[in-house]
């Protein structure tokens, strides 16, 4: 009996971590569906594990947070993201994944720098990182959304 007890034991001590790994990893917060720009200033690039954070302030003087990659998997994106590409006060379009409760954040998918770099900060939370060839362009004529950028451009 008590090989059987230690044996369970030894079970659950393996499994929990992995039980824990694909929780944390739940992406249900976020609706994909949806594909909002946030424009405003960076108020601070939290290159933290186990995710990164993008928080910025619009012009009204809202606050988002958006939730991004961890850190080891954005050094090895082009173009490469470390701890010093965005500081303070940086001019920042987010293209994210919105909150499903309305929140003020999401699931960040591309970033798009003033000079019009874009960026992949994704954790699969948020698709728009398959579009960000487009994003650039689709900001630099004004939409707001995947919704209005494909109404603009034709796109079904």
């Amino acid at each position: 009996m008590n090989k059987l007890l230690a044996f369970a034991l030894a079970a659950a001590a393996i499994a929990a971590p992995v039980t824990m790994a694909y929780a944390h990893h739940s992406f249900s917060m976020f609706n994909p569906d949806v594909e909002d720009v946030i424009q405003g200033k960076v108020v601070r690039w939290a290159f933290n594990s186990p995710h990164t954070f993008m928080i910025i302030e619009d012009a009204e003087g809202v606050v988002w947070a958006f939730e991004g990659a961890a850190p080891p998997s954005l050094l090895g994106r082009s173009p490469q993201m470390t701890g010093d590409t965005f500081k303070t006060g940086d001019e920042i379009s987010v293209v994210s994944c919105p909150l499903r409760d309305g929140r003020n954040g999401g699931a960040a998918g591309v970033f798009v720098t003033a000079d019009g770099t874009a960026y992949n900060p994704s954790d699969a939370g948020c698709r728009a990182n398959q579009r960000i060839a487009n994003w650039p362009a689709w900001i630099a004529k004004g939409y707001k959304s995947l919704e209005e950028a494909k109404a603009g451009e034709g796109i079904k």
